[in-house]
């Protein structure tokens, strides 16, 4: 299911968000980026032995959420 972008906001898609950023790859066709609107979350791991990493989600290009603001121009 594709969603569509809330009423109010006809553009705001992550890849216009102040808070996303494109992950870099070769593939121009590649559109994955990650949200940067709040801290990296951490994953629960019980093993001691492993390194544990936060990381920020992934989000393709054309999605939308309500924490959207305009990208600065520039």
């Amino acid at each position: 299911m594709i969603a569509t972008p809330p009423p109010t906001q006809e553009n705001a898609h992550c890849r216009s968000c102040r808070f996303w950023r494109r992950r870099r790859v070769q593939d121009e066709a590649d559109d994955w980026g990650e949200c940067r609107r709040m801290p990296p979350a951490l994953p629960e791991v019980d093993d001691e032995r492993l390194v544990v990493a936060g990381v920020w989600p992934f989000t393709k290009a054309a999605d939308w959420c309500g924490e959207w603001e305009q990208a600065p121009s520039g």
